[in-house]
């Protein structure tokens, strides 16, 4: 909520007389550093707020001004006291002012007034580094880090801003490990690099390391929507559906112009509902997710969430039937594409019609690694066994993979191509991560069979039958081969 507007500040500038001397304002900076330094916030604010009490004040103080009214959680005041710096500096200067204010309006929740801001800081001085910083966070955002990191030459400048931008443009690289190290390395953190490295562990696998950076940033700004947004997410991570509910209704509330919270309060909707589902309250969830696609019927999220609630109870073609709806509204909709994708080749056996709409998935989120492993999965059955190839490397490489079997689908797909030692490759990694697998010992088997590896075939057959595998010609050349026929 803002305490104050810029329209009360500017009057009361210009009801002012008092001049001030340039000595003075560098003399109020000078003592508002020093408070600040010694931990006297509220001295320095006092210093500088008597200091910009004046029509003649520059753009430094205003700036200062807003500095101190970030330390101390006050974003709407910040914001605000940006706006003043703004009008007063020119320049390098005047582009600080614009990405400082740019920030703490995106951490507010303002994204509009967001880009707004971020596109006068270039306008101002594009090579400036603070404008650069601001541009390389913006491509890293979109996914296109290597863009970002080109942009970030030249901007060192920017201080901590520079370097949570490269975090961020690794994390858009898919380089986790390292944007979590950057992230760690300037030192202490800047409330969007808190948030950043949070989502960077949540990422991971790691959010229950992710939320108390959250809760820091909450406590120090009790109005900044980035963290309500933040902690929503990592409670969802954490299985905590209720939880995040609160938060995405507090951003919601708090929010100007942001159209994540929308989205973010759907996502929110349907985990709750998936819980309810999970708890055998079926029919409630399905209910409450009827609720929120009646009440915005173009949503192509609440449609895919209420078709994931639909499959949990078995109403497959219902589900179909709100996909298909969701991609009227928004045809390049990839968890809608997604999810029809798995429908089509799971539940109806259709591989075709599988293929032609998860190739779509992908087409619309290409750094969805499930997609491409769906995709992979669905081509292999269509015997399309390059394409398969294809997608799944793609898959296992991608950041964010949660599908387990990609890698034996991986080796079926090389197996079927009589890529042997490819197979195993891949198959190994697939055993580790599914070891009670039956099916990937039955592909190893036959991989080393086609390497006429006996030893290797003989041992990967056991596993299979012991796992439960009923391939009548699998285990017909296992007796035999254990019976002292060698592999032709």
């Amino acid at each position: 909520m803002r305490h104050i507007t810029i329209a009360v500040l500017l009057l009361s500038f210009a009801g002012s007389t008092a001049a001030q001397h340039p000595h003075d304002a560098s003399a109020a900076l000078h003592e508002a550093d020093a408070k600040q330094k010694a931990g006297d916030l509220a001295g320095a604010l006092a210093v500088l707020k008597k200091a910009a009490d004046s029509a003649s004040a520059p753009g430094e103080v205003h700036a200062r001004l807003a500095q101190v009214y970030e330390a101390q959680g006050e974003l709407d005041l910040a914001v605000d006291a940006w706006a003043l710096a703004t009008a007063k500096l020119t320049g390098a200067a005047l582009a600080e002012a614009h990405a400082r204010r740019a920030l703490a309006q995106e951490l507010r929740g303002m994204q509009a007034a967001a880009d707004a801001s971020a596109q006068a800081a270039v306008e101002a001085d594009a090579a400036s580094p603070w404008a650069r910083a601001l541009v390389a966070r913006h491509l890293a955002k979109d996914g296109d880090g290597d863009a970002a990191l080109a942009r970030l030459e030249g901007a060192e400048a920017a201080g901590v801003v520079a370097l949570e931008a490269r975090a961020l443009a690794l994390k858009a690289k898919g380089d986790l490990a390292g944007a979590e190290r950057q992230y760690r390395e300037p030192g202490p953190p800047s409330a969007l690099g808190k948030l950043g490295l949070a989502h960077v562990l949540r990422d991971l696998g790691r959010a229950a390391e992710a939320e108390p950076l959250v809760l820091q940033v909450l406590e120090a700004m009790p109005g900044a929507v980035e963290a309500y947004k933040e902690s929503a997410r990592t409670k969802l991570a954490l299985g905590r559906p209720d939880e995040a509910l609160g938060d995405a209704s507090t951003a919601a509330a708090l929010a100007e112009g942001d159209p994540e919270v929308k989205a973010l309060a759907t996502e929110v909707a349907v985990a709750k509902a998936m819980a309810q589902i999970a708890r055998g309250e079926a029919t409630f969830a399905v209910d409450d997710l009827k609720r929120l696609r009646d009440a915005d019927p173009a949503d192509a999220d609440a449609r895919v969430g209420l078709a994931r609630a639909l499959v949990a109870t078995k109403q497959v073609d219902a589900a179909l039937v709100e996909l298909d709806a969701a991609l009227q509204a928004v045809p390049a909709h990839g968890p809608a594409l997604f999810q029809k994708g798995l429908l089509l080749h799971t539940a109806k056996g259709d591989a075709a019609g599988a293929v032609a709409a998860l190739a779509q998935a992908v087409a619309a989120e290409p750094k969805q690694a499930d997609y491409r492993a769906a995709l992979g999965a669905a081509l292999l059955d269509q015997k399309l066994f390059d394409r398969a190839v294809a997608e799944l490397e793609k898959a296992v490489a991608t950041p964010g993979l949660t599908r387990v079997d990609a890698w034996v689908l991986l080796g079926g797909a090389h197996l079927a191509s009589k890529r042997y030692a490819e197979a195993v490759a891949a198959l190994d990694k697939g055993v580790a991560a599914m070891p009670k697998s039956a099916q990937a010992q039955a592909y190893l088997a036959w991989a080393h069979f086609g390497l006429k590896d006996a030893t290797a075939f003989k041992r990967h057959a056991n596993e299979a039958k012991a796992l439960g595998i009923k391939d009548p010609t699998l285990l017909d050349y296992l007796r035999r081969i254990e019976a002292g026929e060698p592999i032709k």
